[in-house]
């Protein structure tokens, strides 16, 4: 994904993943050999997309107030991973273990369950649409870009799968999802559409239980 940001931007992505901890904005300056109205601009533009954000503040020396700008966790996703090609020996391993078919799915729905039940305090929300509207905003930092409508059948739609690949090689993966989703919100879900199947999004009807 790196490839769809200017060569500046990359270039200041790339310095804050080597320093974890983070650089001022006239430590990035010199790095890169520009000014630091220019930095500004760049870290404006990646501070407005979530790419990085404000660490910890400097201790003030007298001179110019610094604070250093790290990744963020979205701006981490940026570099290439190879979570699909461990995703999938992995998934390949399970089947041979379980027989395939009925058993990997149930698993995967469990590892789901057990997912959203990590996570389940962090959702609130007296109503179903209260919390898919929670469920979709967490479902977001998991790195789905995903959006809920309200009403008393509400909907959650996902643009993007983090499983597009494997899905489509076994819908089975599909399970992890719904049971993610269900456990989350509190509710029984219909996979109405699915981008495995060639639909543009993923849709997951939400019903109360």
């Amino acid at each position: 994904m790196l490839e769809v940001i200017g060569q500046r931007q990359q270039a200041l992505l790339h310095l804050l993943l080597e320093r974890k901890q983070g650089l001022t904005v006239d430590q990035m300056a010199a790095a890169l050999g520009i000014t630091r109205t220019a930095v500004r601009e760049h870290v404006a533009a990646l501070e407005r997309d979530r790419l990085i954000a404000p660490g910890q503040a400097l201790p003030s020396t007298g001179g110019r107030p610094g604070r250093r700008y790290v990744l963020t966790p979205r701006g981490h996703a940026l570099f290439p991973k190879q979570y699909d090609l461990m995703a999938r020996l992995l998934l390949e391993s399970l089947a041979r273990q379980l027989g395939g078919g009925p058993a990997v799915e149930a698993e995967l729905a469990e590892l789901g369950a057990r997912l959203a039940a990590d996570l389940k305090g962090r959702i609130g929300g007296a109503t179903l649409a209260e919390r898919a509207g929670a469920t979709a905003l967490l479902m977001r930092e998991l790195g789905y870009e995903a959006t809920a409508g309200g009403g008393e059948t509400p909907e959650i739609e996902a643009f993007n799968c983090v499983y597009h690949e494997l899905a489509q090689k076994d819908r089975a993966v599909c399970a992890l999802d719904l049971a993610l989703i269900g456990g989350l919100a509190e509710a029984e879900v219909e996979h109405r559409a699915c981008m495995a199947r060639g639909d543009d999004s993923c849709r997951f009807c939400l019903k109360p239980r």
